[in-house]
């Protein structure tokens, strides 16, 4: 890509209206003195391609603020790289404006032309990659590196490595993240597994305990039929129990014949008396106290009082024969208590008493005897359960750390050909760089281990610490790399040509260079001769100032 003029520039930062320039296919040089516009004019191409400044700024003031404009217009000729010329005219007012050869088009169709405003703007302005921070430059140079597929990338590594990995890898970045990942999840598990291990050993090495024998069943049998035998008859009788219940008859029956018969007996009576009083000639209403004189309502009133004494007679029977049951229920108790209670019969008693204890000593033994064997019983099922499940366990832990020794050598391939990639990408960009090195790779210092990395060295120091001039040539190398391997092959605007003497030719690139030229005006040269005449003239002049200023000074 070659820039070949600027046809005309109005309200464009503090050029002049109507500013057009032409440029050399090789070599253009705009010299002035200080603040004459040379950045402006180099940023013109840049602005009117990308709509960005030369540090890649989308929104930066071009309009000329001094003169107050609100419409810029840049109109270039360029050729691309297939050799056809364009020309671009740029116009920002209101709104922006774009027209390719006489047709208006969008910013996105430009982008045939740079490909990539990043590694466009690193080509164009040597300066702009070291704005960039240390990760967007790794990032940029890694995607600028030829392009070596998963099969060359494969032959790269000895027999060993290979059977590793077994394959080609397609992406290697995905690869290394699966890895990773499943490294965690395998660890994950081996630590799960290790918990669940250190429980299934406590409970395998527990102790089983062993199984008891109960040896007096044939006897509590024994005991229990002959509890059955002495039981018959009485089985639901003692003599304590007998005498507490005749006592709580003969307690419910004083209850029935002094106070709940006696008390049906005076509400009777009351009942009776009112019911006799109504046949009087002063009969009174026993709710309004007020003479009845009416004999329907004294019918009626009879009818209820005989209503209430039925209920009463009716209670006081219910009563009575509650009390005939419960005088006999007393006899049939009597007559048991009077049977049981003989010398024969409480020994009897006091026989099946100790039977009872004997049997329940016995029963309970028993039960413990059995409570123990079922705790046994799953004692030992769960040491057997244990035992099967930690070889389970074990095994998987076997294959889980063959695995994971597996992996991590697999990780550790993928990283070794990482390196392999970027140094045979380097190899292939070697030829662009002269005094320039660009490290893709170090050895850790605590793990000894191979770790990627982007350090850019010119003639082995690190950019920061090489001076002004070793920059700028460090610069230009990189602006040249990005330019030949991307084929991007846009002009390159050196914006520092005094800090070094030395700019080389860069074969097919057109390199438009500014330098600040004392008490010089604006210009744009072709020849280096003339520049060199411009600069002779500024020194002449600046002796002459210095002597005119001197002599006074030591008069």
């Amino acid at each position: 890509m070659v820039i070949k003029s600027i046809n005309n520039v109005v309200g464009y930062k503090g050029l002049p209206d109507g500013f057009s320039s032409e440029f050399d296919e090789n070599k253009t040089y705009i010299i002035g003195a200080n603040f004459q516009g040379k950045t402006t004019i180099g940023s013109l191409f840049n602005w009117c391609l990308t709509g960005t400044s030369l540090l890649g700024k989308e929104k930066e003031q071009v309009a000329n603020d001094i003169k107050k404009t609100t419409n810029v217009i840049v109109d270039i000729t360029f050729v691309d790289n297939f050799g056809i010329e364009h020309r671009l005219v740029r116009e920002k007012g209101r709104e922006m404006h774009l027209t390719l050869d006489g047709k208006e088009i969008e910013q996105g169709n430009l982008a045939q032309f740079y490909k990539n405003k990043d590694m466009f703007l690193i080509v164009h302005n040597p300066y702009y990659f070291w704005t960039l921070e240390p990760k967007q430059q790794k990032d940029l140079i890694r995607n600028m590196l030829p392009t070596i597929d998963s099969k060359e990338a494969f032959n790269l590594l000895d027999g060993c490595d290979q059977e590793i990995i077994k394959n080609p890898i397609e992406n290697l970045s995905a690869y290394t993240d699966k890895i990773n990942k499943n490294i965690t999840e395998l660890e994950r598990e081996y630590n799960k597994n290790l918990g669940i291990i250190e429980t299934l050993k406590t409970i395998a090495l527990g102790q089983e305990g062993s199984i008891l024998e109960f040896d007096k069943e044939q006897e509590l049998i024994e005991l229990q039929k002959k509890y059955s035998d002495t039981s018959q008859g009485f089985d639901n009788f003692n003599l304590e129990m007998l005498k507490n219940s005749i006592a709580s008859i003969n307690k419910r029956l004083q209850e029935i014949l002094k106070d709940d018969l006696f008390r049906i007996n005076e509400e009777y009576k009351r009942e009776n008396n009112k019911l006799q009083d109504i046949d009087k000639d002063e009969a009174l209403c026993p709710y309004c106290r007020q003479s009845m004189k009416d004999s329907e309502a004294k019918e009626n009133l009879k009818k209820f009082y005989r209503k209430e004494l039925n209920n009463l007679q009716g209670k006081a029977d219910g009563l009575r024969q509650r009390a005939e049951e419960l005088v006999k229920k007393k006899k049939e108790k009597q007559v048991m208590y009077d049977k049981l209670n003989t010398s024969d019969m409480q020994q009897l008693q006091s026989e099946r008493e100790e039977i009872k204890e004997r049997i329940d000593i016995l029963q309970k033994r028993k039960n413990e005897v059995t409570y123990h064997n079922q705790e046994v019983e799953i004692r030992r099922k769960n040491i057997k359960d244990a035992k099967e499940k930690l070889d389970i366990y074990e095994k998987n832990q076997i294959e889980i750390e063959q695995e994971l020794k597996l992996i991590k050598a697999q990780k550790k391939v993928a990283n070794k050909l990482k390196i392999l990639v970027i140094e045979a990408q380097k190899e292939k960009i070697r030829k662009y760089l002269n005094k320039v090195d660009i490290e893709f790779s170090k050895v850790s210092k605590t793990t000894g281990e191979i770790t990627e990395c982007c350090n850019i060295q010119y003639e082995g120091r690190d950019y920061k610490k090489l001076s002004k001039s070793q920059q700028a040539r460090a610069c230009l190398e990189i602006s040249n790399v990005f330019n030949n391997i991307t084929g991007i092959n846009a002009p390159i605007f050196f914006d520092d040509g005094e800090t070094t003497t030395d700019i080389q030719d860069i074969p097919n690139t057109q390199l438009i260079i500014s330098l600040v030229i004392k008490y010089n005006k604006l210009e744009v040269l072709y020849d280096y001769e003339e520049v060199l005449e411009r600069k002779e003239k500024s020194i002449r002049k600046e002796i002459e100032e210095k002597s005119s200023y001197e002599v006074p000074l030591a008069a």
